[in-house]
């Protein structure tokens, strides 16, 4: 796949390889050192990670707001969380690509996505309920999946308590 194609269609991988030629050619003494190669080079891996760090952002603020609407199901926000994990979920499918799967920590994301959530809810005097699991209990494929959406997912948090009861 010519460069032009990757970056449009997996710019992590391009920016990976971009940094990679960088650094190759940085380190060839006869060029110019005009260049600001050290600088240079990090942006262009900052570009990459920023686009997997923004579907892992979106992955997390999902995950958050389907705690929220497990945890408080009669709040005023419920129809809210909905259309936003929605409107989340849509954004991580369009921005991810497979290049992304080993950089998302599905794990990481919930317990950073719980500590979010069990923040918001203690204004409220709401409380995640013992029992919830501290790893994810969705597989990064399910949470890409087209029919994962809120009430799938709350639906599975309720299972996964009745099975543990």
């Amino acid at each position: 796949m010519d460069a032009a194609t990757l970056y449009d269609d997996d710019i992590v991988t391009w920016a990976e390889q971009q940094a990679a030629a960088l650094r190759e050619l940085a380190a060839k003494p006869e060029l110019s050192n005009a260049v600001d190669w050290e600088n240079l080079i990090e942006e262009v891996e900052t570009l990459g990670r920023s686009e997997w760090g923004g579907v892992a952002s979106q992955i997390r603020n999902a995950l958050a707001h389907i705690l929220k609407g497990f945890c408080d199901p009669a709040s005023l926000s419920r129809d809210a969380w909905s259309i936003e994990t929605g409107n989340f979920l849509d954004q991580a499918r369009d921005d991810y690509r497979p290049s992304m799967r080993e950089k998302i920590d599905i794990d990481d994301l919930w317990r950073k996505a719980f500590r979010n959530a069990s923040r918001e809810l203690a204004t409220y005097k709401r409380r995640i309920p013992p029992g919830i699991p501290r790893e994810c209990p969705f597989t990064l494929d399910e949470i890409l999946a087209e029919n994962f959406d809120y009430e799938t997912a709350v639906r599975r948090l309720y299972e996964h308590l009745d099975a543990r009861h």
